[in-house]
């Protein structure tokens, strides 16, 4: 299984939903508290093709600071106040969060998070060596039946020193394959950090 660098979001398909989180608790918005999960090395945003399947028993848990509801009627739940999403193969932080699940509740139909989007992922590479992939946006959505995550609103990718920033009406489309595509101006910056003195 190799995850991508906004790992699936399909770990809220089998979610341990938190009420809201206590006032001892403190959720953070340090990207350096997410998780470690393995790199796909070709890609230079660390966005390797996102898990099809999870670990059995895998447990993603969501903590809002101001509320969390759920709608039987519209099989919609909602987290509002510095949500944070911990997965095992991801964190994701944001002001609001939406999920829509299918009619049978066995499945995401959509997830969608609002205000501040911060996606993190460490990912190791064959050598050991740990690169943090950070995605950032105002707006984030995932789309399980088609494996997008669409970033809008001043979206960002970086993976270690490489990294694409795009202006506010630019989107960002990153699929679970691994593949990505970005509509409107972007600038890009890849770093070669290959050892030189090995060059012939």
């Amino acid at each position: 299984m190799k995850p991508t660098l906004f790992a699936t979001l399909l770990g809220l398909l089998a979610c341990a939903v938190t009420a809201p989180a206590a006032p001892g608790d403190n959720p953070t918005m340090n990207p350096d508290s997410a998780g470690q999960t393995q790199a796909e090395k070709s890609n230079p945003f660390g966005m390797a093709g996102m898990g099809k399947e999870r670990p059995k028993d895998a447990k993603t848990e969501i903590t809002a600071k101001k509320e969390a509801s759920f709608d039987n009627t519209t099989n919609i739940a909602e987290f509002e106040g510095n949500v944070v999403v911990k997965d095992t193969q991801f964190t994701l932080f944001c002001d609001r969060l939406k999920v829509t699940l299918l009619k049978t509740r066995k499945g995401m139909e959509l997830c969608e998070s609002f205000g501040n989007v911060i996606i993190v992922q460490e990912n190791t590479d064959a050598s050991g060596k740990t690169a943090k992939s950070i995605g950032r946006a105002g707006k984030a959505v995932y789309d399980p039946a088609s494996g997008d995550i669409t970033l809008t609103i001043n979206p960002s990718v970086q993976s270690d020193v490489n990294m694409q920033v795009g202006d506010p009406d630019t989107i960002m489309i990153l699929n679970r394959n691994g593949k990505s595509r970005t509509i409107g101006p972007s600038k890009t910056v890849l770093v070669d950090t290959g050892d030189k003195s090995q060059a012939p």
